[in-house]
């Protein structure tokens, strides 16, 4: 089994050895989702607190959430109302944005007193979402596991926590029951643009939970500083993912879901970018020290947990003294979210936020509930006129990434530095490209004591290089051309071959990295603080970004290659990295890199750095194409002598 050292991170100053032609990151093969990766526990806190930051912040980045969109209005509405002797079950809609509606069904105790626990609960891909009621096998079942694959009630799960004492919102995945302004899964990643804009399914649920944790937390007889969550399955990625970004969920219980070797069959489990380098267990671990019990289960892909996950999840929490804090059950059936899984579930709740460690007063009780009465939009109720469609919530979604980046455009010196600080960490989670690393055969000519100079490109460079060595200590990097289709990946029916950049740097991430390796290298083996470049061809944009990463700080010659970045499709193929525009793409990485002196040539006449608010002289932008000797000259003109 491959393994993952945390502390081999950014912050621990380790060096990434990457080939130029590869996904591959740390050393490991290309991943998918069924990979075997699990991490290794580091032996200090505060290497694992390290880790940690590092790991919420490419969480956030994945899922188009860093920065945090603006929490608008909920406006609940409640469309209808059980009443039950012992608790009562509402319908209710909350906008989790404008525009787009996010239904589930609130339960409340009746006969206690609050504030009570709020809960929410996530579903899985049941096919009756939230409203799924099925039969439970006999407890008492023999091994090998018995059949009833996905057995599960839902409805079971509201209605018992609210008898003992919680509020408890259940809401619906994207596309199921009243939430289907996303009919289909598959169809949100076709629309090509979400790819590099930040924009995914994935995206959108963990946003709708974190909007539904703020409707449970809004209620008055909810008390927040209890609040926890459940799921199973795709409901289980949905717990564990929201547990370990927000520090809100004080208990958890991610049910049937953490494995290392499956980490998640759909769309709305894979996130561009998400586990590069990571896996579900240390996503899991991000729970600790709060309470987190795993149920797994021997028909599954969690039928090794207890014995090869959980233990390692539980090394995290003995770091903070609370293995206590941390349980594994585990149950003989198959994939499911049934009676013994449930009821280990209320127990965890009821001895973390009831006090109550009795496991008989958890038992599950029968519910008569009828899931049709449930739904919320009625022909009385119909959805609003203004939700939107599937393309509109696109649109909406990019625009309000477009306005995030506008908001932080830099005019003067101060915020710069502070866009700075934002958006270089972005652009290293967008291209998964960190700390310099290791490299080899970085061909050198010219005197050995002679300014740097590093020549990138995908194609012939021998003149300019014999040119450049006459004054020059001149290194040659060559790269591959990039000729990856992104449309290939999106409508590919193979979901291992559509996530591919959820678990492996792009092919543009790929050689940024190699030439980040090559600036580095340059820097401390000629002992020199500047290293001046020229980029050629499809490196020159590569280059422009390993610039922003790893300053040369010396004169810089890009060519663009008559690029047209206001077109949408030159980000889907060698220039495609998980949500780059939505970190503003070729126009930051040119502020990133300043001040040290930049000439972008053969640029296409619509081009977006003409609206710069900032004004920076040692950036300048030339439609025409420069020959050689025109580049050597203005390297010339730069560099101090």
């Amino acid at each position: 089994m491959r393994k993952m050292n945390p502390a081999r991170t950014l912050f621990a100053g380790a060096l990434l050895v990457l080939a130029s032609t590869s996904s591959v990151i740390s050393g490991e093969g290309p991943r998918n989702v069924d990979t075997d990766h699990l991490f290794t526990p580091p032996a200090e806190r505060q290497a694992w607190e390290d880790r940690a930051r590092f790991l919420r912040q490419q969480i956030l980045f994945s899922t188009g959430l860093s920065p945090m969109p603006e929490r608008t209005p909920l406006n609940p509405r409640v469309t209808g109302k059980i009443e039950t002797p012992d608790y009562t079950v509402e319908n209710v809609a909350i906008e989790t944005l404008p525009g787009f509606f996010l239904c589930g069904n609130l339960y409340r105790p009746k006969g206690k007193t609050g504030p009570f626990p709020g809960i929410i609960v996530a579903h899985g891909h049941w096919d009756n979402g939230r409203l799924h009621v099925e039969a439970d096998v006999p407890e008492a079942a023999p091994p090998p596991a018995p059949p009833g694959k996905r057995r599960a009630d839902l409805v079971a799960i509201g209605a018992n926590l609210a008898r003992q004492g919680h509020v408890v919102f259940a809401y619906d995945m994207v596309g199921y029951n009243d939430t289907n302004q996303v009919p289909k899964h598959r169809e949100f990643a076709k629309d090509l643009r979400c790819w590099s804009w930040g924009v995914s399914l994935f995206g959108l649920q963990t946003w709708n939970s974190i909007r539904a944790l703020d409707y449970v937390e809004s209620l008055p007889d909810v008390d927040k500083t209890r609040l926890g969550m459940t799921g199973a399955s795709g409901g289980g990625t949905q717990t564990f993912i929201l547990a370990a970004i927000d520090e809100r969920i004080k208990v958890a219980v991610p049910v049937n879901m953490i494995s290392s070797h499956m980490q998640g069959g759909c769309l709305c489990e894979n996130a561009p970018g998400l586990r590069v380098g990571t896996d579900n267990v240390e996503i899991g671990a991000l729970m600790a020290p709060r309470p987190l019990l795993l149920v797994a289960a021997t028909g599954d892909w969690t039928k090794d947990v207890p014995r090869l996950e959980w233990p390692v999840i539980r090394k995290i929490y003995q770091l903070y003294g609370a293995a206590e804090n941390t349980a594994v059950a585990q149950f003989n059936y198959e994939h499911n979210y049934n009676k013994p899984s449930r009821e280990a579930m209320y127990a965890w709740f009821g001895r973390w936020f009831l006090k109550d460690t009795e496991v008989s007063h958890f038992k599950e009780q029968p519910h008569q509930l009828n899931p049709k009465a449930m739904r919320i939009w009625t022909e009385k109720d119909p959805m609003p006129a203004t939700a939107l469609t599937q393309t509109q919530l696109i649109d909406e979604l990019i625009r309000r990434a477009q306005q995030r980046v506008a908001a932080i455009d830099p005019a003067d010196d101060a915020s710069l530095q502070k866009f700075k600080q934002l958006m270089r960490p972005a652009l290293q989670y967008s291209l998964n490209v960190h700390a310099p690393g290791e490299i080899k055969d970085l061909p050198a000519s010219g005197p050995e004591g002679g300014k740097p100079l590093l020549i990138v490109s995908t194609g012939d460079t021998a003149e300019l290089q014999q040119a450049a060595s006459t004054n020059y200590r001149t290194f040659t990097l060559k790269l591959d051309p990039i000729t990856e289709s992104l449309e290939k990946l999106a409508f590919s029916t193979n979901y291992k071959v559509a996530f591919d950049s959820t678990y492996n740097r792009t092919p543009l991430g790929d050689r940024v990295q190699r030439i980040v390796d090559a600036i580095a290298f340059i820097k401390q083996s000629t002992k020199q603080a500047q290293v001046a470049i020229i980029a050629d061809g499809q490196a020159g944009l590569w280059t422009l970004f390993a610039r922003a990463i790893e300053p040369g700080n010396g004169a810089c010659l890009i060519d663009s290659a008559q690029l047209d970045a206001s077109n949408e499709d030159v980000f889907l193929a060698s220039l495609y990295a998980p949500g780059l525009r939505n970190f503003g793409a070729i126009r930051s990485a040119v502020l990133l890199g300043t001040p040290g002196p930049l000439a972008i040539h053969n640029t296409a006449d619509k081009h977006l750095f003409s609206a710069l608010k900032i004004n920076q002289p040692t950036i300048i932008f030339r439609v025409s194409r420069l020959n050689d000797q025109q580049k050597l000259d203005w390297i010339k003109s730069q560099t101090p002598k």
